[in-house]
């Protein structure tokens, strides 16, 4: 077989000009699709969202990235040496992984002994965040716990680009889903983590080739109408698999109660999203947070730590009282505003943390 196509860009890209495909070769619905899962994880990692959201939307928006992100390398790459998509991989997705953790981890030197947080952090030393780095185990990179999804996608697409020269999507796929069976059952009880997001590969490779293998298969339905019914019908069963199989969450390696719920709740939950998305693809800031994925994942938890920390400093949530939905909404809906200028501020400073090339303006004559 011929070699795999190589990335042009990562589904949980910036989407800065000059690094993702060009607007005539985007998928608006693809775009759509990312911007739910991006709301979706920006939402789940608010103080004071209800448990059962958590539940549903942990069902299946990390799947759901890893999907979009083989459906991207499957439909808009180009051909490249196995070296050459390495290289590329890196300045996109491992240069914002150390970048924004050395930002986390500034701001965690910088307030570990204020206020609450000199209970929790302020006896641990200070190198200790730094074998989060090292290792990329998610659990350990508790000064910027989003950014494990940077190196998972990293070695995901790795293994798949080399898997690919060899065997069609379809093939790695379901070869990924037997390897993710045995898996799930056998090693999260071990207690043991893998480095460098090794023990997630086995699930996030299924997800990912399923995407490469859907971008050339899949034919999905273009009328709204019929994609809001099907949204709708898909939607029935995958709530009742979801809230049946309790929490999932890739990260920590829990997949719930029951394997075969976990990967069929997945399933469904990204082919509803697929259908709703065909609704809201024109929607200009639907459209622009699905293109700006990757600054959103890295920057909302900074936020997050800034807007909890005035919060508590003003002794807001003082006298035991906890943060509740209306503050999760108000700071998912902050974190979402202050990616315009932050992207701004990132694409004329350091468009490589974002994992861009800084963009070219056209000469005066």
């Amino acid at each position: 077989m011929s070699g795999v196509p190589a990335m042009r860009w990562p589904a949980v890209s910036a989407g800065a000009d000059e690094a993702a495909p060009a607007a005539s070769s985007r998928d608006a619905r693809i775009d759509a699709a990312k911007a739910v899962a991006i709301v979706m994880v920006v939402l789940g990692h608010a103080k004071g969202v209800p448990q059962t959201y958590t539940v549903l939307a942990y069902s299946f928006h990390v799947p759901l990235f890893f999907f979009l992100s083989g459906w991207v390398l499957e439909a808009h790459g180009s051909a490249r040496s196995y070296g050459q998509s390495l290289l590329r991989l890196a300045r996109t997705l491992l240069l914002p992984y150390l970048c924004f953790f050395l930002l986390g981890y500034g701001y965690w030197l910088l307030t570990r002994n204020v206020g609450e947080k000199a209970l929790r952090w302020g006896s641990q030393p200070w190198w200790e965040p730094l074998d989060g780095l090292l290792t990329g185990i998610g659990p350990r990179l508790y000064v910027h716990p989003a950014i494990w999804f940077l190196l998972a996608l990293f070695v995901t697409t790795a293994a798949y680009i080399g898997w690919r020269r060899h065997w069609r999507a379809g093939v790695i796929a379901l070869v990924s889903l037997a390897l993710a069976w045995v898996w799930i059952g056998l090693f999260p009880g071990n207690g043991i983590r893998l480095p460098f997001a090794l023990d997630v590969l086995p699930v996030s490779l299924f997800f990912f080739a399923a995407g490469a293998a859907a971008a050339g298969a899949l034919r999905l339905p273009q009328s709204p109408w019929a994609n809001l019914l099907l949204a709708l019908a898909l939607a029935v069963p995958w709530l009742w698999l979801a809230l049946g199989n309790g929490r999932v969450d890739i990260n920590q390696l829990e997949f719930g109660a029951s394997r075969w719920k976990f990967f069929v709740a997945s399933g469904l939950g990204i082919a509803a999203t697929l259908c709703g998305a065909r609704l809201i693809q024109r929607w200009p800031a639907v459209q622009w947070i699905g293109r700006n994925t990757l600054l959103i994942l890295c920057t909302h938890i900074l936020v997050f730590f800034v807007l909890s920390g005035v919060a508590s400093l003003a002794g807001w949530f003082a006298d035991g009282a906890r943060p509740g939905l209306g503050w999760a909404l108000l700071v998912t809906a902050v974190a979402l505003c202050l990616s315009l200028p932050l992207r701004w501020i990132f694409m004329n400073l350091a468009p490589w943390a974002i994992g861009a090339r800084r963009p070219q303006y056209g000469k005066r004559k």
